[in-house]
């Protein structure tokens, strides 16, 4: 049933993100060649060829920056239309647990943004590419090799599992905070991003808490090593421990105490 469920999700949305894709890849072809010059411009006045490239420029950033947040609000939009509001009433009542939606969700969330990374990776290839420079090819090739050296040492492995594991609880929180703004009888949007901003504000409190006390028994390296715990056992646990909580605790939510519209 997962796999039906997951199936539905990445239908629901494809089709908008494949069109900015397209797009996104378009401009960025279009902003090499306003770089590099093409053949085509020879005779057209310098400012018409200056504000061709500075509308280019414009627009390829533009449309990276929208290409992030349009999958952000995609994969924010399909939960909560397909859960929470009127499609949640079918949605809930087919014989699927909670917990498997949510997962479904979570699944396709994450799809679609690592697939936008990569697309948005193509277009910075496609830019190194068509600019001809060698030395940023071999800086790729560089940050490659030192990001594979990582692995080579266990904090380094856990500093990257624990990059993984931030990026699911990121998408959970989102999840979570929507399913605590059902409870709300009004203003259930806002309940959410309420909750959503409480539990960041929330979270960094304690973590500085903690580092405090942590660093007040365990001296000066104690603090250090708490406060920047992206390779350490501890920020694992601390972080499973949210992804559990967020998880199982918003399927409960959803399933029990939510108050559709």
């Amino acid at each position: 049933m997962l796999g039906k469920l997951l199936k539905y999700d990445l239908k629901a949305s494809y089709r908008y993100l494949l069109v900015c894709y397209v797009i996104y890849i378009v401009l960025t072809v279009g902003f090499v060649l306003s770089v590099k010059g093409v053949d085509v411009t020879a005779g057209v006045p310098g400012m018409i060829l200056a504000f061709a490239f500075l509308s280019l420029t414009i627009l390829w950033i533009g449309s990276l920056i929208a290409l992030i947040i349009l999958t952000y609000v995609l994969v924010i939009r399909r939960f909560y239309v397909n859960l929470v509001r009127d499609e949640g009433y079918l949605s809930l009542t087919l014989p699927v647990s909670t917990r498997m939606h949510m997962l479904s969700k979570l699944l396709s969330g994450i799809f679609f943004i690592l697939l936008t990374g990569a697309v948005l990776v193509a277009g910075f290839m496609i830019v190194a590419a068509g600019l001809g420079g060698e030395s940023i090819w071999e800086q790729l090739y560089q940050v490659f090799s030192d990001f594979l050296q990582t692995f080579e040492s266990f904090y380094g492995t856990l500093f990257f599992v624990n990059g993984i594991l931030n990026f699911i609880r990121g998408i959970l929180l989102i999840y979570f905070s929507i399913c605590v703004g059902q409870m709300f009888t009004k203003h259930k949007i806002w309940g959410a991003i309420g909750t959503y901003l409480g539990l960041l504000i929330v979270l960094e409190i304690f973590v500085w808490i903690a580092s405090l006390l942590f660093g007040l028994y365990g001296g000066v390296n104690a603090l250090v090593r708490w406060m920047y715990s992206g390779s350490t056992w501890v920020n694992t646990i601390y972080i499973i421990a949210q992804i559990l909580v967020y998880f199982f605790l918003g399927a409960w939510i959803l399933e029990k105490r939510a108050n559709l519209e």
